[in-house]
């Protein structure tokens, strides 16, 4: 079989990464998928259910080995690259930074480096709204000051600066990076699981939800779902960028809850008699986000669609707490 395109996805067995590829392999599109996923963090059962499949190839390798990420580059021509692989906890890039970036940081280079060598056409990173820091002004903008408080998000800024140096000095045509927030949905790993899925995972054996701090934090939520659209949006876009911060989009609803809110809502949601409980606030956790989106709207043609309540609602009945 012949393929009219062919798609990288790193990380593709990932929390983002699978629903993205099962969305592509699904396309009426004549896409071909290759998945370069070290299985770190991935859904191993994903990656063995995929490989029956003629439209997909898997490589269980790591970002971090340029020889590897060359060869692969070059053996399967790829005409679109999705970056996704990534370690993606805060608490850990605080305790280990090193690995953080030698991940997040000489993992995208290898993957760039490739991608230029071989006549990529059009690159997306998995970037973060933690790149932001705490807010000076709000809601954040693209052209929003960076200001990293952690070893993960500070990663997650000199991968975007070397996305933006390889647009920049044209050695990849189409080169973005998609700042994503607070992404949640069905197989995210609980150990690095957002608010809501750790919210539900605790209401699934009758336990009350837990808030870092005070849970007047505001967040803005994100359905896997809508951030799947939100990439291939990107990817598809051919957008022929000029500006230095025209290739950076928040992926974001536009509407912050706060985590109290978000707790009551999910209690009743489930119908249990409970209140939360209250823990020391973390370090490197933002307090306030509002989010602008006006610009991944007005360029990529992106609008998140899943209401928050309807998605908890799904997420919830995955354990069975629906009422």
């Amino acid at each position: 079989m012949s393929f009219a395109h062919k798609v990288l996805v790193t990380g593709g067995a990932g929390f983002i990464g699978h629903h993205l590829v099962k969305r592509l392999l699904l396309s009426q599109r004549n896409y071909k998928i290759i998945v370069i996923d070290n299985s770190s963090n991935g859904n191993k059962n994903f990656l063995d259910s995929s490989r029956s499949s003629d439209k997909i190839s898997i490589y269980k390798d790591d970002i971090r080995n340029r020889d590897v990420i060359s060869n692969i580059f070059q053996h399967e021509r790829i005409d679109t690259c999705i970056h996704l692989a990534a370690k993606i906890s805060v608490s850990k890039s605080i305790l280990d930074p090193f690995d953080t970036l030698q991940t997040n940081v000489n993992g995208t280079l290898n993957i760039l480096e490739a991608c230029s060598n071989n006549q990529v056409k059009n690159f997306v990173l998995a970037s973060t709204g933690a790149v932001y820091g705490e807010p000076k002004k709000m809601p954040i903008s693209e052209d929003h000051i960076l200001d990293p408080i952690s070893p993960y998000a500070a990663s997650k800024v000199a991968a975007e600066a070397l996305v933006s140096s390889y647009r920049r000095s044209e050695k990849i045509k189409n080169a973005i990076s998609l700042r994503l927030f607070n992404v949640y949905g069905e197989g995210q790993n609980i150990e690095y699981a957002g608010v809501i899925t750790s919210f539900a995972e605790r209401l699934a054996r009758g336990l009350p939800p837990v808030i870092y701090g005070d849970g007047e934090q505001t967040r803005d939520f994100i359905s896997v779902n809508d951030v799947v659209n939100a990439i291939i949006a990107a990817a598809e876009s051919n957008y022929k960028i000029s500006s230095s911060s025209a290739g950076v989009f928040n992926i974001a609803t536009g509407k912050p809850i706060t985590i109290n809110d978000l707790a009551q809502t999910m209690i009743r949601i489930s119908g249990l008699d409970l209140e939360p409980i209250y823990k020391e606030e973390r370090k490197g956790d933002i307090k306030y986000s509002t989010v602008d989106i006006t610009k991944s709207k007005n360029i990529l043609g992106f609008i998140a669609t899943e209401k928050v309540e309807l998605a908890l609602r799904q997420m919830l009945k995955l354990y069975d707490l629906q009422k």
